[in-house]
This record gives structure tokens, sequence and C-alpha cells, in this order.
């Protein structure tokens, strides 16, 4: 549900100092125009045109390069999701169009506060041919309920107890009402997996000798480390409105740009999510294939990490935000596939509070241009003693957030903060968002954020929440607010509290800076067509939806 990296991969240093320049040169000139050097335009689709033609087998390149696992209990990334949402499904969907409906459950009740009852399909059969029963539902909830390697767990907080109540039927009895728990079955919250396999497997599941054992689509085939992991097509899926036209998938794992995009032009890759930056003019002008921009909830961003710094300071926080060119990030940095949000929850998120933020963040929207006097005043007022504290940004050592992170220096250095850019590895970037002693004193951390579900609660529990994943500083200040929201039926009601913390975060700026809200890219080459142009590839059988095009 996060990134600790970007989507694309590194270039050369000799890029990135080349880059920079042109960030730097934006950031002073300004930007303008509704379309970048790349082509890039405000037009995006939720789904790629349709097809009917079928296909034996197409490759399919992963773009972070070879997961650790495919067990869904500890799949949280880009990589196994993207092949997992093939194989195993949840109790709940999410679909491109950002909606939350019956899945493996056909519906569910809510017949007093602290209960959830849910019915399930009876037409579901594991890729063995076995049926998919409640004791399979059972168990695969009292995994994310019980064992503290999952990675869903935190989200049964408030879970008493999971009973099968009939044939078809599991119950959920809750601690206090939890009226977002719902929803996150439509994440690995709600995944089913067989209860025999893994009782069998334990701790071995989702390794590459042993697989995993799901309904969706996509059966797990081979997994050859190093170089790919094989699906094939489930001919027994329960799914028949979905048109399943690829009979075998070969997921690659490829993360060199120069490679990806060569490989891409030739049709050596049928398809990817996420394709190089680096190659997309190329892309766009070649005749091998197509690219679609779809929307997405993805955040690149800046968290907070350090209270006891000068990010302590409100005024200093809101200066630095102001002083920002995000827009010129969006633009130089992103190729134009990136815009400034107005609040720390990006749009594509709003879900039952869609009316209420809209209204918000349309009266507090900026340009995104820096506002470099105005920051200057707002400094002004700042004690020196605060204003001189050296205030460090910590980026991974790859194109786009060495980028990232020059703009934001040069933006600190305009306005008289004390400001050091730290470059580290990106392969250990990670232990700075999760490990304290390895962050120690760092103020600011860049991630590239996606939530779970398309909930503004779910955003907002990961990175504004006490406990929260991406809640670095032990930020509180809307703690009392979110749980009263999670605990309110009614939606207008609820709606009501998200944007009183919405409010909150952005006076204060905190814990989070509103950054750049991405779209979401994917390349088919001419023979498929199909696949889901948004950012729903985490939890959604996004490539049953592909189709051949007769090429």
């Amino acid at each position: 549900m996060h990134a600790s990296r970007p989507r694309r991969r590194a270039t050369s240093l000799a890029a990135v100092a080349a880059a920079a320049t042109l960030v730097l040169t934006a950031c002073s000139q300004g930007t303008s125009g509704t379309e970048s050097a790349t082509g890039s335009s405000d037009t995006l689709t939720t789904y790629t045109p349709k097809g009917s033609g079928s296909v034996d087998s197409i490759t399919w390149n992963v773009f972070q390069g070879e997961p650790q696992t495919i067990d869904p209990f500890q799949s949280a990334d880009y990589t196994p999701n993207m092949i997992n949402s093939n194989m195993c499904e949840t109790l709940l969907a999410q679909t491109p169009d950002y909606r939350i409906k019956p899945n493996l459950a056909t519906s569910y009740a809510n017949p007093d506060p602290m209960t959830w009852v849910y019915k399930l399909r009876g037409d579901v059969t594991f890729w063995d041919g076995s049926p998919m029963t409640a004791d399979d539902v059972v168990w695969s909830m009292r995994h994310n309920l019980t064992d503290k390697s999952s990675f869903y767990g935190y989200l049964y907080s408030n879970v008493a107890s999971v009973t099968k109540t009939g044939a078809g039927e599991v119950t959920v009895k809750l601690k206090k009402p939890d009226y977002l728990f719902n929803d996150e079955l439509a994440s690995y919250a709600g995944v089913v997996v067989q209860k025999k396999f893994y009782e069998e497997h334990g701790k071995k599941a989702g390794t590459p000798d042993v697989g995993v054992m799901c309904t969706g689509p996509y059966k797990f085939g081979k997994w050859t480390q190093g170089q790919s992991i094989k699906v094939s097509r489930y001919d027994g899926y329960w799914n028949k409105a979905l048109p399943l036209k690829v009979k075998n998938i070969d997921f690659t794992f490829l993360t060199d740009d120069s490679a990806i995009t060569s490989g891409l032009l030739s049709g050596q890759i049928d398809g990817t999510y996420g394709p190089p930056m680096a190659g997309l003019t190329q892309l766009r002008a070649s005749s091998a294939g197509k690219l679609y921009s779809g929307p997405a909830p993805l955040a690149v961003t800046l968290v907070v990490a350090n209270r006891k710094s000068a990010m302590g300071n409100a005024d200093v926080r809101k200066a630095l935000q102001m002083a920002i060119d995000w827009k010129g990030i969006g633009t130089h940095v992103y190729g134009g596939e990136g815009k400034p949000a107005s609040l720390q929850t990006v749009p594509a998120v709003y879900g039952f509070a869609k009316d209420d933020l809209t209204s918000y963040a349309d009266s507090v929207r900026t340009d995104g241009t820096a506002k470099i006097e105005e920051a200057k005043k707002l400094l002004a007022g700042v004690p020196a003693d605060v204003k001189s504290k050296q205030i460090s940004l910590v980026v991974p050592q790859q194109a786009e957030t060495q980028q990232l992170g020059v703009g934001i220096k040069d933006a600190a250095d305009k306005i008289g903060l004390n400001f050091k850019l730290d470059v580290v590895p990106a392969t250990g970037y990670s232990n700075y968002l999760y490990d304290p002693a390895t962050r120690g004193g760092t103020d600011l951390l860049y991630t590239q954020f996606w939530p779970n579900i398309p909930n503004p609660l779910d955003w907002l529990g990961l990175t504004a929440v006490t406990g929260g994943t991406f809640n670095q500083s032990g930020y509180t200040g809307i703690d009392g607010l979110y749980a009263k929201a999670v605990g309110t039926k009614d939606e207008g009601a609820r709606s009501k509290l998200v944007v009183q913390m919405e409010k909150k975060l952005h006076d204060e700026m905190n814990p989070m800076f509103p950054g750049i809200e991405l779209t979401n890219d994917v390349w088919l080459g001419s023979r498929i067509t199909g696949a889901p142009a948004a950012f729903d590839y985490v939890y959604y059988p996004w490539a049953a939806h592909l189709t051949g095009t007769g090429k």
C-alpha cells in the first residue's frame, strides 16, 4: 500500500544532474501549459479499448523487480500485488472506477453496530477443483486476525471473533463499531486462500517451490527465480463476466529502463504498468503498441519524521510547502503526469466523502507554483533559533527522487532555511521509513504513497493517526476525530468528520505535505488490449480483462 521507491527506475547520475538543472530552471521561471515535454495530456481513461480475440501467451513485466513472496498476507507493494491480484481474490472487490462491491461474498449485512454478516458465493472453486467454503473464509480471516506476520492484521484491531454461522455464511463480531472494516475486505484484509493448502505448507506458502492455492482467474504455474513467474488461465473460474482471453502470462522482473523500453518497442514484452519515464517519448511515438494513462490514488509527498526539529514549527512547515514549486516538479520531474495536490488525501480515494472533500479541496487549491516572498514573510515571525536548525531530507538514489530532492532543497535555500539533502542507496531506503534507528534525527522523508482502498479513512489511518505506518513523527492531532469517524454509521456525518480532519491537517501542514498527484500509465503492445488504465492492479484481477487485437 505504499512504495518506498518510485514506479520508474534510476538512470545515470549525469542524467539526474541534467534533469535537476531543468527542475531548478523551472522553479525559477515558472511553468505553463497543459502538456509536458513528453507530450502528456490531461486525458485519462479508466479502461483501455475492449477486444475480442484470444491470445495463447504474453509477457508482462513487473517494473519493481522480483518479489520476495507471493503470499497475499505478506504482499503490500507493486510487484507482488500486481501478480497476486490475478490469483488470490477478496471477499469484496474494488473496481477500476473506485467502487467497492461484493465479490467472493455475494452480500453483507450490518444488523447491529457490533456485527457484520457475509453471505458467500456457492459457485467458487480453488484451482484443484475443490469448493471454497465458509471454513476457508474463516481460516483466512482469522489468519489476518491472529498471525503477527500478516501485513493486514492491524485492520482487525476492532475484531473480536470470526465464526462460521452457516454453510455459506461468516459472521464477524466487533469490539466496537467499525465502519471502515467492511470496505477493507476489498484489500488483502479480505483475501481468501485454501485452508488445507496453508495448513499443509505453513510458512512455505508463497515461496517459489510452493506457490499459493486460491480462487482467482489465473493459477500459479512456475517461479523461476531471477527470471519470471508463470501463471495460466483457470478455466473453472466463477466470474464469467470477465473476458479471460489470455491463456498464459509470463511475469518478468526487468528493472533497467533501457532494457524495458527496448523490450516494449520490440514486442518481446507485451505490456507493463509504470513504463519507464525515460522511454515515454519513444513509446508514444511508436506503432508497436499504445500508451494509456488513467486515474490513480497515488501521491508523491514528504512525511514529517521529526517533530522536535524545525519541522515541529507549523510556520516553518507551511513556509517550506509554499516555497516548493510543485507544479514545476510535476511537469519536469514527473513528465507532466503529476499535478499539485490540494490535500494530503488525493481525489481518487475521496469515496463516501467525495462531495464534501471536493468542496473543501477547491477552497484551498493553489496553482502549485512557488510563493517565495509569501513564504519569507511567514518565516519572519519564526524565532531565529528555530529557523537556524538544520532540516534534513532523505531520498533514495534514483533519478526522480533525486530531482525531487534538488527541487525541494532549492526552495528551502531561497527562503533562508538551513536545509540538507541526503541521498541514500535505494535498496536500503525503506529502512528509513520503518526503522527508527536508521531514521535517527531525519526530519523529512520522501514517499510515493497509495492506500489499500478508495476510502479517505484508510488513507488517514495510515498517515496521520497514532500507529499509522506513515506517521513517523507520532502525530496525534486527529486521533479523536478519526476514532469517532470510524465508529459513525451515517455517511453524511462521517464525511463531515473527514473534512474536519483534513482541515486540521492542512492548517497545520502536518504530518504529510500535499505534494503531487500522479496518474497511472499502462503500455499495451499491438497484440493485446482491454487492461484497466486506472491504478487498480494491486487487489483486482486486471489481467482477466486482457483480450487479443487479432494482430
